[in-house]
């Protein structure tokens, strides 16, 4: 959605009232509303978040002293004449006797809240990346599915709230609020979060423009006869969204077949010193998965350069080898462990192939969509960034 440039994320308006009788604290008529959200979570940040909103939920019931709800009647009258000086005696003698009335063990009790509003309707698009399986924080079943959850554009709305009937203190605002959002989202909105899990978002796109060029043409017709150019809005809908859909679902599939040489690769890698630079090149990949290339030219650009950096590096780690075992035992040695490194250097080809086709697929789908460049660059942390 348009960013609104110079608008508040949060604004929360909150107007006191006097209460109409000497009993009890002030009330409030409270006021909330929020811009539309874009949140890119890992699990990290989702359980700081978790441990610092339960912290916060407990520090934040504000109090009122129980003495203060009886200084509006003094204030409303100003003692101009000997009737207004009359008035005010008697409002003053039966704050007095209120308060005397009214002391307890408490002097403080919590804010009433006569009136709360969450005027905007809010959409919220969620990313989030589950990193391990954590079991002792929140549970079995929410520790698994926290850790191996994957969510993508996954798409939830927050109703509009009113409520009339009264709240006593801000833990039940809080409660409230959010028991009606989530009601709201088991019944109403689970096929938007469920359309973001794994490959479902780019499933979605990919239907999504073949329906537009079959329904598009038909709307444009019934809506001022002009067929042609419903065809035409069609046909550039079509080729956006499927297109960027199936280079995405392919970039996926390349990546997972990454994933699984490389378990290969560590399997089949002999010692550690083959290991730590195998390490090391993980971190460089890494630090890059925050650059992903920006068009076609740049994605052909990183792919040669991952074919060329790995082959160096593979050839570099066959000299390592066979220098090292002739220090040790010669040419026997040398010859050995130049047999101990061809396993993982069969694997290694593949690694390569896949890892300069993502940047290929990636570079081609962001000389479609340049704003997928842009999220993708918000989203994933880079050193350039931090600096």
């Amino acid at each position: 959605m348009p960013r609104r440039a110079h608008s508040n994320m949060l604004t929360i308006k909150a107007l006191h009232v006097a209460p109409t009788t000497n009993l009890g604290g002030p009330e409030c008529c409270l006021r909330v509303s929020l811009m539309p959200l874009r949140l890119n979570v890992d699990q990290d940040a989702l359980l700081f978040l978790k441990d610092f909103f339960t912290s916060l939920a407990a520090g934040i019931n504000p109090m009122v002293p129980a003495e203060t709800t009886e200084a509006h009647p003094e204030a409303q009258v100003q003692p101009g004449s000997p009737q207004e000086g009359q008035a005010e005696g008697v409002e003053t003698s039966g704050t007095q006797e209120a308060a005397g009335g009214g002391q307890g063990p408490s002097e403080q009790q919590p804010i009433y809240f006569r009136e709360f509003r969450f005027t905007s309707e809010v959409p919220i698009w969620l990313d989030y990346h589950g990193k391990h399986v954590t079991m002792d924080q929140v549970g079995t079943f929410a520790g698994l599915l926290i850790g191996l959850a994957q969510l993508n554009c996954s798409e939830l709305k927050l109703k509009r709230l009113c409520c009339r009937h009264g709240l006593l203190g801000v833990d039940k605002v809080l409660g409230y609020a959010l028991n009606e959002w989530l009601q709201d989202i088991r019944k109403n909105q689970l096929p938007g979060l469920l359309g973001g899990v794994g490959p479902m978002h780019s499933v979605v796109q990919l239907f999504q423009g073949f329906r537009d060029l079959l329904w598009l043409p038909i709307e444009q017709y019934r809506k001022d006869g002009r067929l042609m150019r419903g065809l035409q809005r069609g046909a550039a809908s079509f080729g956006s969204s499927t297109a960027s859909a199936a280079l995405e679902l392919s970039n996926r599939l390349v990546q997972a077949i990454q994933a699984t040489a490389e378990t290969v690769y560590d399997i089949l890698s002999p010692a550690a010193p083959i290991s730590r630079s195998l390490q090391d090149k993980r971190s460089v990949r890494r630090s890059r998965k925050g650059q992903q290339p920006a068009d076609l030219r740049e994605g052909v650009a990183k792919a040669y350069d991952t074919v060329r950096e790995g082959l160096l590096d593979t050839a570099q780690t066959i000299c390592d080898v066979a220098s090292r075992g002739h220090e040790q035992k010669g040419l026997t040695g040398a010859v050995g462990g130049v047999i101990r490194q061809l396993p993982p250097t069969v694997v290694k080809p593949l690694i390569l192939a896949t890892e300069a086709t993502s940047n290929l697929l990636g570079g081609m789908r962001n000389q479609i969509l340049p704003d997928a460049h842009k999220d993708h660059t918000l989203k994933w942390r880079s050193d350039e960034a931090q600096d």
